[in-house]
């Protein structure tokens, strides 16, 4: 009899919220105001092999969230927070928001599922030992159903700030918030300092802190993309990243022919793509010694120009200050496409700081860059806090 009443309710409660739907439709400038999002659905201690070693604490955290590829559909999202060792502060922790780079697109990449790479771990860790606490969303895809839309902006952006939105409903951490990225996360970074103001308006954001941030405008090529591998003959990191952004825009449009972006020679790797994780697709990529000259067709211009939409940022004029790190030998992410981002985001009226690191790639460049934008973070907060005081 409970069973029977329950499925009637659910099944009228299901055609009350589609006929809702119908008579007031949802698009993705509403949905937000719309759609419930940023609560905490689970939260579970985090597994120990996949911590950090300043943690006191860390979970795993599933939360709702709003899927940014369309933009009016809810979904579930995962990531972890790690907080620091020692006594709560009063009013809380204070807040990094990690937004990691690229893993890959199959859910089983995700970073609360693996163990982080060393680089990642130091770097999480000196923030931990600051005293911040550390929210590090996975990204929709990534430990969630779907496939993870490498590089869309809206969609990395909902999912930075709804697990912050979901972390601060449970976890003792104070509406004091850094917004730090590196390379794809820098670009989900930036993206969530573009689209918070609309979409969490009650957070305060004190800076965003970025390192190897792609950038993508009018005037990208793939000819520029492809330009800062020192030796053209040899195998390009870059054509993961490529075959990741086909495979996305695949995801929306079936009807894409791999064989009119990619040559015979990269289309068994690309089959690999979907399923396999950075570090192992670009091991397979170079021991195929791919790169632009004989795995990319002419074609793969309008697809990246097709993608456009998807990748480039809501706005380039930020209401806080803007950290830019950038490695003068960074070949994964052009330099001259950071330098025209970190040009271009001052010209809009952004406060930045930016910084060049001589002889430094791009990984090395992420801790590396700490000196400055440590002390600049606290610098900020520090302002932040006094001008709250007076």
């Amino acid at each position: 009899m409970f069973n029977r009443l329950w499925r009637y309710v659910s099944a009228a409660l299901f055609a009350s919220l589609v006929i809702g739907r119908a008579a007031h439709a949802i698009t993705p400038e509403t949905a937000p105001v719309t759609i419930p999002h940023g609560a905490i659905v689970e939260r579970q201690p985090l597994k120990a092999d996949y911590g950090l070693a300043e943690a006191g604490e860390q979970f795993r955290i599933r939360y709702s969230s709003i899927d940014g590829v369309g933009g009016i559909e809810a979904r579930e999202d995962t990531g972890a927070v790690f907080l620091p060792r020692g006594p709560t502060p009063p009013g809380g922790w204070p807040v990094v928001v990690w937004a990691h780079g690229t893993v890959g697109i199959a859910s089983a990449c995700a970073p609360s599922l693996n163990v982080r790479s060393p680089r990642d771990i130091q770097y999480l860790d000196t923030w931990l030992s600051l005293g911040f606490a550390v929210v590090a969303p996975d990204y929709a895809g990534l430990g969630s159903p779907g496939l993870h839309h490498y590089l869309n902006a809206r969609a990395q952006a909902y999912s930075v700030l709804d697990s912050l939105l979901a972390a601060r409903s449970v976890f003792p951490l104070q509406n004091r918030v850094v917004l730090v990225g590196q390379s794809q996360g820098a670009h989900a970074a930036f993206a969530a300092a573009g689209y918070q103001p609309q979409y969490a308006p009650d957070v305060k954001v004190v800076a965003t802190v970025l390192t190897g941030t792609p950038y993508f405008n009018a005037r990208t090529s793939a000819g520029t993309l492809f330009a800062s591998q020192p030796d053209p003959g040899a195998p390009d990191p870059k054509i993961p990243y490529v075959m990741y952004l086909f495979l996305s825009a695949a995801d929306r449009d079936p009807s894409l022919n791999p064989a009119k972006y990619f040559s015979p020679q990269a289309l068994p790797v690309l089959n690999e793509a979907r399923t396999l994780c950075i570090d192992t697709l670009t091991d397979h990529s170079t021991a195929a010694g791919l790169n632009a000259g004989n795995s990319v067709q002419p074609d793969i211009q309008k697809l990246l120009d097709s993608q456009m939409p998807w990748l480039r940022y809501p706005t380039l004029h930020i209401k806080h200050p803007v950290f830019i790190g950038m490695g003068s030998e960074d070949i994964d992410v052009p330099l001259v496409m950071q330098k025209a981002f970190a040009q271009d985001v001052t010209k809009a009226g952004t406060k930045t700081l930016v910084r060049v690191y001589p002889g430094l790639d791009h990984d090395a460049t992420v801790n590396s860059s700490l000196r400055d934008s440590v002390p600049f973070v606290l610098h900020l907060m520090s302002s932040k806090k006094g001008a709250r005081a007076q």
